[in-house]
């Protein structure tokens, strides 16, 4: 963990964040880790006023329901609306620096929304983050295999850990999440939003663990999925960033 510029510092303090978590059984490595951000957050002056969740809820209703709560509700204790929201999935473990990590990018006008890296724990260990290739289907998506360990813009990524300007919200059209045959909520809220202009970007360099039964899945499973799988990916045409092929 890193102590922030008081650059850094002066552009958290204009940020209001809330919370935003479609909880089924919230794992309580994951409060743990939610806990430690929020205390670590309000060290560096990113203020985390509060957090919205949903119990037993289909996850594109839970999310339409909780960017609606967010969006309208005035926080208590600074009377304004807040300015960013951090869509949490409750089945990760993270170091205490996630928030501040995911905000300090905002000082860049071109990023409406970022997000943290991990993997899938459950089928092929890869990462969830997305590109597109030139096909006409909008919403064929394909897994991003290498990912650069910097700053990049993506097509779209899962709302496991993703922070995002509330503007977004208020420049594409309802309904925001959807699930149909096509794409899940978060690629198809990913692929509505590029429509209206939201610039989507990745944290090549801040990894999560994804809380799986067992183990935790991180990089190191990955790589070793390519490395056990290297025939099944060897005719594969990959697909970089700017939906470029390999």
């Amino acid at each position: 963990m890193i102590d922030f510029t008081k650059e850094v510092k002066k552009q958290f303090s204009k940020m209001s964040v809330c919370i935003l978590s479609p909880i089924s059984i919230p794992e309580p490595r994951w409060v743990q880790s939610t806990v430690n951000m929020v205390a670590w957050s309000w060290m560096q002056g990113l203020k985390i006023y509060q957090m919205g969740i949903t119990e037993r809820m289909v996850v594109d209703w839970a999310r339409n329901f909780l960017a609606h709560q967010a969006l309208a509700h005035v926080c208590e204790y600074t009377g304004e609306k807040y300015t960013h929201l951090l869509w949490m999935d409750a089945d990760h473990v993270f170091n205490p620096d996630l928030a501040c990590i995911l905000a300090r990018n905002f000082a860049d006008p071109n990023i409406d929304a970022i997000s943290a890296l991990y993997y899938s724990r459950t089928g092929p260990t890869l990462p969830i983050v997305y590109v597109k290739d030139n096909s006409p289907d909008e919403h064929k998506h394909y897994p991003l295999i290498e990912v650069p360990a910097t700053l990049c813009e993506v097509d779209a990524f899962g709302f496991g850990a993703c922070m995002m300007k509330r503007d977004v919200f208020e420049r594409v059209p309802e309904p925001w999440f959807t699930v149909d045959y096509r794409a899940g909520e978060d690629i198809a809220f990913c692929v509505k939003a590029k429509q209206h202009g939201v610039r989507f970007f990745l944290d090549g360099q801040y990894k999560l663990g994804h809380i799986g039964q067992p183990p935790i899945i991180g990089e190191k499973e990955y790589r070793r999925h390519m490395e056990e799988n290297k025939a099944l990916y060897a005719d594969k045409i990959k697909v970089g960033l700017g939906g470029k092929n390999f």
